[in-house]
């Protein structure tokens, strides 16, 4: 059973030191406060710095030291959040607030009719009066169909133009192929006389290679033949 010394004696908080490496204690905030067993359990459970506490947030559930709450309050994405745009949605959070934009009847949307022309801008819960008035669309929708015929009419006129053009350049090209084939139906006959004239030629020079052959031929017979005479000549003579 602890003393009256014991139990009003000053002690450090659980917290001032932590366990791990140098660096981690280095980098972890630490509670310095000294005081009696008898009011440690308070400060633990109210005062410390480096208690656990739970977001104020309903939605979060994240609990963190008490030291670090301002710096997560500050980011929370279930903190409540007011719309730029006033609306006075009260459920809106940090973290549904871009959703928020898509469907707030305060966000600046451009009227359904801006693809015909129409540049009117209106909040989203107002928007709607402006699209039916007829009156207003009908002027827009005029101006918008005008714009349209125009523009049909000008790409019709590019398409004669490109249409045009191409006509022109088939019909040069019509014309240089006829040219060709006229240049062609020229040099057929120039072109069969000089292959005849070719094959003329190559059967004259084979008929004279042939004749040249042939008097070689006879060349080389007379020679044997007189070679062959003249020395049956010699051996008559030795043999007389």
């Amino acid at each position: 059973m602890a003393t009256h010394q014991q139990f009003f004696c000053l002690q450090s908080c659980p917290n001032s030191k932590i366990e791990g490496s140098d660096e981690v204690a280095y980098s972890r905030p630490t509670c310095d406060v000294r005081l009696s067993r008898n009011d440690l359990v308070e400060h633990l459970k109210c005062h410390c710095k480096l208690r656990l506490t739970r977001c104020p947030h309903p939605l979060c559930e994240l609990c963190i030291v008490y030291a670090r709450m301002p710096a997560h309050v500050e980011v929370c994405p279930y903190a409540p959040v007011s719309c730029p745009r006033e609306c006075g949605d009260p459920k809106l959070t940090r973290r549904s607030l871009d959703a928020h934009r898509s469907d707030c009847p305060n966000e600046p949307v451009p009227c359904v009719h801006a693809p015909l022309g129409c540049s009117h801008v209106a909040p989203r819960g107002q928007i709607g009066q402006h699209e039916r008035d007829i009156g207003i669309h009908f002027v827009t929708l005029s101006k918008a169909f005008v714009q349209l015929q125009q523009s049909h009419e000008q790409r019709i006129n590019q398409m004669e133009e490109k249409l045009q053009a191409q006509s022109s350049l088939l019909e040069r090209l019509q014309v240089q192929a006829a040219i060709f084939q006229e240049g062609l139906l020229v040099l057929q006959p120039v072109m069969a006389k000089a292959r005849a004239e070719a094959e003329a030629r190559a059967e004259a020079i084979a008929r004279a290679q042939a004749k040249a052959r042939a008097e070689a031929k006879a060349r080389a017979d007379a020679q044997a033949l007189a070679r062959e005479l003249h020395g049956s000549y010699v051996v008559r003579g030795k043999m007389q």
